[in-house]
């Protein structure tokens, strides 16, 4: 099967591919974003080593079985991270705190009914940010329908 078609079924399935290349040319990694689950799991890892964390985050996402010496791995982890900092910088609002995680995966799965922790970062982080304008879109609408009421009510 040509690369094209393969990597073609891989961007229906995954939606977004990285492909990670060393700096010598020699070593081609192609991943997927992690899900949001995913990302967590390696923030808890992260506490604790470090380097096992980025390790952990890489193999989680690389989408072909082979062997990648350590460094090219720590590389590419640590690229992956940097793609999941730029995912998560939106207009709306700053990046949610880590105890903020949780109430963001409830806003977004009341608002579009899917589950938040199978998202990639960047599906997560588009939705938030959608899912935070509806709530101060709904909130604009109850202000302002809130003041015509008392502004019929008290005018008469």
């Amino acid at each position: 099967m040509p690369v094209q078609t393969i990597l073609q079924k891989l961007k229906e399935k995954y939606g977004t591919l990285l492909k990670l290349t060393s700096d010598d040319q020699v070593n081609t990694a192609y991943c997927k974003k992690p899900t949001f689950t995913t990302f967590l799991n390696y923030q808890n890892k992260y506490k604790d080593n470090p380097h096992e964390a980025i390790l952990f985050l890489f193999q989680e996402c690389v989408l072909a079985e082979e062997n990648y010496d350590d460094e090219f791995m720590l590389s590419a982890g640590n690229s992956i991270v940097a793609i999941i900092k730029n995912d998560s910088e939106f207009s709306i609002d700053a990046t949610p705190q880590k105890d903020e995680f949780k109430k963001s995966a409830a806003l977004i799965r009341y608002a579009f009914h899917v589950d938040p922790y199978q998202l990639s970062m960047d599906e997560f982080y588009k939705l938030l940010e959608e899912a935070l304008w509806l709530q101060k879109h709904n909130e604009k609408r109850m202000e302002n329908t809130f003041m015509t009421a008392f502004a019929q009510t008290f005018s008469n």
